[in-house]
């Protein structure tokens, strides 16, 4: 008996190292810190809004004093994260654009000619306008050090390119290049405190002073906002190899399941010419042998069989052919958190079918033992990975 009970605990050993769960702080995350699943189109969504105030550059623009070039702006933006680290989003920004002219019939002349001490006299300007552009945006934190969900501080370059349209008469839009940095401070799974620093660039026609040179009208912008992330919200990363025993030891190991059976195939013979009650008993647990149920786990997405499962798959291929005689059941799975329920009943059968090909291709087991079934998406382990398996026992 104590052989036997050695026997099915070497022989589980690798089903018990692959069912470890990860130490990290989110789900069994992979080695790599730049590596994760492509989302899918509707995943990582986000919108935002912020205010603050913006200073006009225009060619004429510094005659004025800094206090009567600041005026008030916002803006709101919806956008996309295909990956950690790039984006891309659409904003509206602007409002109110404050500055100055030396041209006393520019069309957004408000108020009287102005003389200051330091400068040449100038007429001061106000309208209002808004802009439209479309940025890509550079996570430099995920970039520079992987993706982390809980990182508290992160920074983010953008490059963009819009056109501006002027509400006051005369109405008119011009071409707008746009760049900035967004700093954003997480406060919880959902939503963002933003601090952005922004330029627009825009032709020179923006602010109606064409008689000065012919190069390009600035404002630059500071805004604080917030910003709200819809569902799903992070990135899944890919599981490592879960292989925690080197293939020499599993080699090693395989050799004394080998060694041990062949002894326990030795007692069985010597205590069957015995007429006791005991050897009846033993005799009886050899023919119908407790084989443990066995499972194959598999990466997000894939009904691929990986080289440390197929290892693994040895130790029941042989208890297979040493008990020709017994029938399995192939069950699939697949986890709920991922996927809809038509494509976790498709991938779990998938995979109890790849299972079944590998006994069949490698072990030479024949395929009229096994029968399959697929379950589909389930949540029989607190952990999304534990559920994307395989399970394979003995019909009794």
């Amino acid at each position: 008996m104590k052989k036997i009970l050695m026997l099915l605990a070497i022989a589980g050993l690798s089903s018990v190292a692959f069912a470890q769960s990860s130490s990290t702080g989110y789900d069994n995350v992979s080695g790599d810190k730049y590596e994760v699943f492509t989302n899918k189109f509707w995943d990582n969504w986000f919108i935002s809004a912020g205010g603050g105030a913006e200073m006009m550059l225009g060619n004429s623009d510094v005659r004025a004093s800094f206090k009567d070039r600041i005026s008030p702006t916002f803006n709101v933006a919806l956008g996309k994260w295909f990956t950690p680290g790039l984006g891309l989003r659409l904003q509206y920004s602007g409002f109110q654009g404050k500055g100055a002219t030396t041209d006393p019939y520019n069309p957004f002349v408000d108020g009287a000619i102005k003389q200051p001490r330091s400068e040449s006299p100038y007429y001061p300007q106000k309208f209002k306008y808004g802009n439209l552009h479309g940025d890509v945006m550079f996570n430099l934190s995920a970039l520079l050090f992987g993706y982390n969900p809980d990182r508290v501080y992160e920074m983010i370059p953008y490059l963009g390119a819009g056109f501006t349209h002027t509400y006051d008469s005369p109405k008119g839009e011009a071409f707008t290049a746009n760049a900035g940095i967004v700093n954003r401070f997480r406060i919880s799974p959902v939503l963002d405190i933003n601090l952005e620093l922004s330029a627009m660039g825009a032709e020179n026609k923006f602010d109606r002073e064409l008689n000065g040179s012919r190069d390009f009208d600035g404002v630059v912008a500071t805004t604080l906002g917030l910003t709200y992330r819809f569902r799903n919200r992070e990135f899944k990363k890919p599981h490592p190899a879960r292989q925690i025993i080197s293939e020499a030891e599993l080699r090693d190991i395989r050799s004394r399941v080998n060694s041990l059976a062949a002894e326990n195939a030795n007692l069985k013979q010597k205590l069957a010419v015995k007429p006791s009650t005991v050897v009846v008993e033993e005799t009886v647990k050899v023919k119908a042998p407790d084989i443990a149920p066995r499972s194959v786990f598999f990466n997000i997405g894939s009904a691929k069989v990986s080289s440390q499962e197929l290892i693994n798959l040895g130790f029941l291929a042989d208890q297979m052919q040493q008990y020709p005689e017994l029938k399995f059941k192939v069950v699939g799975y697949a986890d709920s958190a991922t996927g809809s329920a038509e494509t976790n009943k498709r991938l779990s059968n998938q995979r109890a079918q790849a299972v079944v090909d590998a006994l069949v291709g490698t072990y030479k087991i024949e395929r009229n033992r096994m029968t399959t079934d697929s379950v589909g998406g389930v949540e029989k382990y607190d952990k999304a990975y534990l559920n994307r398996m395989v399970q394979i026992e003995v019909v009794k």
